[in-house]
């Protein structure tokens, strides 16, 4: 086997520490490889401020990407000055001379290396930056560095055959943790074009001690020195004791992170550590750098890359991670110096990986990596924001000795062996439209498998469709490909009914030799059986038994079957597999019970839909292929989408039988031909024959039992299933069925694979999303059966419909989130019940105030329309009490415009829900709508108006429903504070908080503080201001209205704002900004970006001043806000003004023709007054200006 190519003769820049002087400074020498050479002496190039901003766009910028570009691009002026001010002082004089005679020949064969101490390598030595080149220096002159050490570490172990990479992936996270394999499958997947034999092995669980148990596994089989790289995709920190025992929260963004099982030992000082699994879901175990070298050192692993956050950076008292690996005696290890993003290692590794596999030596494979930064700089950040990072200059690479990474030549035997092990790994299962997610999935699968070794046997439970069989194809594959199992075995009963002499044939065949096999077949089966379970008990293999539903079936319903004998052999043999080596799969619909004992016992994985990004990927792929792709741009079919995105529950086999008959039927029809049962949604009856291999295993009566509940859509409430027989049992048709017992039915469902336990809710059963649909098109058969369980369901929901409002609205948090979970697992529920309830002219009260209030809270405000709009189309010519429905859905429109500041509309819908409730002497609920219209009075500052709308709103509650009284009294507060009326509005807002304390609504009470904040903030009396700001947080926190909260997180910044504490309101106004743009709140949006930019005007940061007013221009023009854009352009114009530069009129003036617009005198008279001071040519010298007040200043 060829050694990897090279350049030909290298030429080396060293750049060495002689000394430190006692001022810091280092006394360092230059020399070149004709053994030229030149003494400098070099400070640290760090202007002040410099490392400071270095980290904050390295660890923090990510985080509010929408934020601060500015000091994005001081941060990276400064690193090109830095570099340049560094570069000045290596390359000066003489070796100057002998530099650019390097640049002329285009540096080629050229690398500097860097040698010293930790202080002398806590230098940025990769930004060095050349001022006569267009690109980093780094980018055409590798940089590498070494450590002084005493001796030379380990001896370099022979060539291998393959090209040997170990990845060590850890996740403690899991959901809330970067992508399982954002990492490895890239990585893999550009190993298919390798020249040079390679292979890649994945420790699993990503543990500490599954890292050392590896290597010493390896190392028995091998001799040290198997692996030549190592990889560690996984969380790093360089940290104190005091912030590493702060649990910092996972994120999908960067390598950062980390919950603790059990607390670190003490220690002085900052030290490095990587972060692994545990056995307990959600915490890690910090492991110190001199552990992580010590382990590599004894296994004399060559080289270590390292994606994990600043495992390159150098701390004040010690050495970083890489250094330390160094110094242990790897040859090579190349880090991170801050935070890496997930998607720059995306980008990066796997081109350093296909550069190693082409041939090339480290040098080269690492700078491919690098470029690739430099040439793509796009990172995925937060808030789903692309954002541009100079991250080029973050990997570190430790070159401490020489390691050109050849290989030997393969002998024959090794030849054969390699290739045959290639080919069988080589092609990845494919299904019609890929492998899509499942990430989750898999290392949930890993984790139950491996974290103990006396459980590697594991039931795979899922309903139809979920995708079991798939997802145990792409794990035999998967693991076979990464070194977790040498072989797969697979049988699935769907295709034969495998009995244990079938199964122990099969892998003797495969694990035997030919001689091996001849005496294998003189044995008794007994002892054959014996010899295969010790051979799998022995070594790490994969035994999958797939579709084993089918071994418990009778013969006449799934031709698959085991005779009960056989069960208990097949038992047997499974039996003896626990605690040995040989991971085994089980797949089935149903819980096995008769092997659960002998095997996996309680350790099972019910294997959910794909999740939400997964199956979006899924469903768009689907339609490409088919032709619907267009139904993606229309708005309601696209919505029609989602519904039924979410109706299937992300189950691959229905998502990929339905929605190709897009191609010639709307979405809005699909979702109609499911919810009703007509055939045309499955016109190949592929999900019927599906289904129907379960169902056939259930006797007749829980056949007909299950057909009474077809009404019920993705949840069944198992402990209402009384009372909804109850509303069965006085129809003749349900009677004539005889004796049903609907538990049972509902037991025997979740054991045949049609429905599991609900993962959120015990009492309630999760249905296969399309088993509905198969019982509705047999209820067809029926009418009368159809017609009565439609109405029990929509009877039973009905009820249940008003007791989840109940708890939508209550007082006590547990209940509210109690009320959500349960809406949110009956939504498809209660809408199938409210169809019905429009259909049969029924009253839907009660089912539109539970699915509004729920779309409400959830900010879903288009779903909210639509649902509204659906409702006022059925009952626009309603008599009678359906009346009441009318006049529910003009109320809840007339919230839902208000909402979207269409006032026009929300007062005429208003107006009507009044009117109807005229007809009915309805005093109580007129109070509220009365209360409503002052709301759209007051924010279209009529405020007279307003005033006698929410006295007379109070005259009404006072007398019918006292407890809704502080509603009026907290917007009457309001609106005096608005006049300027602040002591009247204190009352108000006293009187507020009082009535809605004595009403136990401490969540309202919340709102009462956030004003009595506001009165005491302009009345000078900021204690007290802050005093109810903290209070009202804390009480919105409490009941997670995170928009509540995000409102008072605004308001605490305009009072840091006031005090002068700049730093402090913008903290608060970046928490508010995440949680305004969480709900789309665009005015909270828009008022935020204006506050940011009246603070950064405040510090003269004028560019990011202006740009967050422009930011603040564009929300207000989406909502129409007259005054605020007064406001923001009138800011606009002060900044001009301050910065001498044109545009200041034209601002002033448009501020002014709205103003004149709005009818706001005291914008007209403070704008009116900056025209003149312009005019005079007198702006104000330091940017203090008085902007117009009250109400021409954004209220948050």
């Amino acid at each position: 086997m060829s050694p990897p190519t090279t350049g030909g003769p290298e030429t080396v820049i060293h750049v060495a520490e002689r000394s430190q002087r006692s001022d810091g400074a280092f006394v360092t020498r230059v020399s070149f490889g004709d053994a030229t050479e030149f003494e400098v002496v070099l400070t640290d190039p760090a202007e002040p401020g410099d490392e400071e901003r270095f980290a904050w766009y390295f660890e923090e910028h990510l985080r509010f990407p929408f934020l601060d570009r500015d000091l994005a691009e001081d941060a990276e002026q400064r690193l090109r000055a830095y570099g340049e001010r560094l570069f000045g002082q290596v390359f000066t004089g003489e070796a100057m001379t002998h530099y650019r005679a390097l640049a002329r020949r285009g540096f080629d064969g050229c690398r500097l290396q860097v040698q010293g101490s930790a202080a002398f390598h806590r230098l940025h030595w990769e930004a060095l930056c050349d001022p006569a080149l267009r690109v980093p220096s780094v980018l055409r002159l590798p940089v590498t560095r070494r450590v002084d050490l005493p001796s030379v570490g380990f001896e370099l172990p022979p060539p291998p055959s393959t090209l040997n990479i170990l990845v060590v992936t850890a996740r403690p996270n899991g959901p809330a943790d970067v992508g399982y394999r954002t990492i490895s499958r890239p990585l893999m997947d550009g190993l298919r074009r390798a020249e040079r034999p390679v292979v890649v092995d994945l420790v699993r669980p990503g543990t500490w001690p599954a890292l050392q148990r590896h290597l010493r596994w390896k190392t028995k089989l091998h001799g040290s020195g198997h692996y030549q790289v190592i990889h560690f995709d996984v969380h790093g920190a360089v940290t104190d004791f005091a912030e590493l025992t702060r649990s910092r929260t996972a994120d999908r963004y960067t390598f950062s992170g980390y919950t603790f099982a059990s607390a670190p030992t003490a220690f002085a000082g900052q030290r490095a550590f990587l972060f692994f699994e545990t056995a307990q879901d959600g915490r890690a175990e910090a492991v110190p750098a001199q552990d992580v070298a010590d382990l590599l050192a004894e296994h004399r692993v060559p080289v270590a890359v390292l994606n994990a956050c600043q495992s390159a950076k150098e701390p004040v008292s010690e050495a970083s991670l890489a250094q330390r690996l160094v110094a242990a005696g790897v040859p090579v290890a190349i880090g991170m110096a801050y935070s890496v993003t997930v998607s720059a290692a995306q980008l990066a590794m796997p081109l350093l990986y296909a550069a190693l596999t082409q041939g090339d030596d480290l040098v080269d494979a690492v700078q491919a990596a690098r470029r690739s930064l430099f040439d793509a700089k796009g990172r995925q950040a937060y808030f789903d924001q692309q954002l541009d990072l100079e991250d080029w200059v973050l990997p570190v690479f430790f070159h401490q000795r020489d390691v050109r990474l050849a290989l030997a030549e393969m002998s024959v035997e090794q030849e054969n062996r390699f290739l045959e092990y290639e080919a069988r790994v080589r092609d990845e299962p494919r299904p019609e439209y890929g492998f899509i997610g499942r990430d989750l999935d898999v290392l949930a699968i890993e984790r139950r498998l491996l974290i103990h070794d006396d459980r590697n046997v594991l039931l795979v439970r899922g309903m139809v469709g979920a995708g079991k069989t798939t997802l145990l194809r792409h794990l035999g594959w998967w693991w076979q490909r990464t070194g977790l199992v040498e072989m797969v075995f697979w049988f699935s009963y769907e295709s034969r009914a495998w009995t244990v002499d079938e199964i122990v044939e099969s892998i003797a065949a495969d694990l035997l030799g030919r001689a091996e096999r001849y005496r294998w077949e003189e044995l008794t089966t007994t002892a054959r059986t014996e010899r295969i379970v010790r051979l799998l008990r022995a070594r790490r293999y994969l035994l999958v038994l797939d579709n084993v539903e089918s071994v418990t079936a009778t013969p006449a319903a799934i031709p698959h079957a085991l005779a009960e004998a056989d069960r208990h052999r097949l038992a047997d043999f499974l039996g003896a597999l626990p605690g040995g080596r040989t991971l085994v799969l089980v797949g089935s619909r149903e819980d096995e019970r008769w092997l659960a004992a002998r095997t996996f016992g309680d350790n099972t994985y019910l294997l959910p839909g794909l999740d939400e990004q997964a199956a979006s990927v899924l469903v768009e792929a689907v339609l490409n292929r088919h032709g619907g792709a267009h139904h993606l741009r229309d708005q309601t079919q696209r919505q029609a989408l989602e519904e039924l995105r979410g109706l299937l529950g992300g189950y691959p086999l229905p998502l990929t039988v339905v929605l190709p008959t897009m191609a010639t039927h709307s979405p809005t029809q699909v979702l109609a031909d499911l919810r009703q049962g007509i055939p045309d949604a499955d016109p190949y009856g592929l999900i019927s024959t599906a289904i129907a291999y379960s169902h056939g295993k259930l006797d007749p009566a829980t056949q007909h039992a299950l057909l009474l509940l077809a009404p019920f859509t993705g949840s069944i409430p198992v402990t209402m299933l009384g009372a909804y027989r109850g509303r069965l049992d006085t129809d003749e048709a349900v009677r004539a069925l005889g004796p049903v017992d609907l538990d049972a039915a509902v037991a025997e469902a979740v054991r045949v694979g049609l429905a599991t336990p609900h993962p959120r809710h015990p009492r309630w059963v999760q249905i296969l999303p399309v088993l509905p649909y198969f019982l509705r098109t047999r209820l067809r058969e029926h009418p009368g059966v159809e017609a009565a369980t439609r109405q029990a369901h929509y009877r039973l929901y009905t009820v249940l419909a008003g007791k989840i409002h109940g708890m939508l609205v209550a007082t006590r948090p547990s209940l509210r989130r109690s009320g959500e979970l349960r809406a949110e697992i009956d939504y498809a529920n209660l809408r199938g019940a409210l169809s019905h309830g429009l259909a049969t002219g029924q009253p839907v009260q009660q089912i539109v105030w539970a699915m509004e209030e729920y779309l409400d809270q959830n900010k879903q405000q288009e779903s909210r329309r639509h649902l509204l709009d659906l409702v006022l189309a059925a009952r626009r010519d309603a008599v009678g009490e359906l009346r009441r429905d009318l006049s529910t859905v003009h109320y809840l429109i007339g919230g839902l415009a208000h909402g979207q500041r269409r006032y026009a509309d929300a007062r005429e819908h208003y107006r009507q829900a009044l009117a109807i409730l005229g007809e009915f002497d309805d005093e109580k609920e007129s109070a509220r709508i009365v209360h409503h219209l002052g709301m759209v009075a007051q924010s279209e500052r009529r405020f007279d108006q307003a005033e006698r709308h929410f006295r007379a709103a109070l005259a009404g509650f006072l007398r019918f429903d006292p407890a809704s009284a502080g509603f009026s009294y907290h917007h009457l507060g309001m609106l005096a504070h608005e006049r300027g009326h602040l002591d009247q509005a204190n009352e108000h807002l006293q009187a507020a908080l009082g009535s809605f304390l004595a009403g136990h609504n401490r969540h309202k009470a919340g709102y009462a503080h956030h004003g009595l904040g506001i009165v005491a903030q302009e009345q000078g009396r900021h204690t007290e201001a802050a005093d109810h700001y903290r209070q009202a947080l804390e009480i919105l926190q409490a009941y997670q209205d995170s928009h509540g909260a995000a409102n008072t997180r605004y308001q605490l910044g305009t009072l840091a704002q006031t005090r002068d504490r700049l730093d402090e309101s913008v903290g608060h106004y970046r928490e508010a900004l995440v949680a305004f743009r969480a709900v789309a709140d665009h005015k909270g949006i828009a008022d935020t970006y204006y506050q940011l930019g009246t603070v950064a005007q405040r510090q003269q940061r004028y560019d990011q001043a202006e740009s967050h007013y422009e930011q603040a221009l564009t929300g207000y023009q989406e909502i129409h806000d007259r005054i605020s854009l007064a406001d923001t352009h009138y800011r606009l114009g002060t900044l001009a003004q301050q910065r001498g530069r044109p545009g200041a009129e034209e601002c002033y003036r448009t501020a002014l023709r709205l103003y004149h617009e709005a009818g706001h005198p005291a914008g007209v008279t403070a704008t009116t007054h900056r025209l003149a001071q312009l005019a005079l040519e007198q702006p104000s010298a330091e940017g203090t200006e008085t902007a117009p007040t009250s109400g021409a200043e954004p209220n948050g």
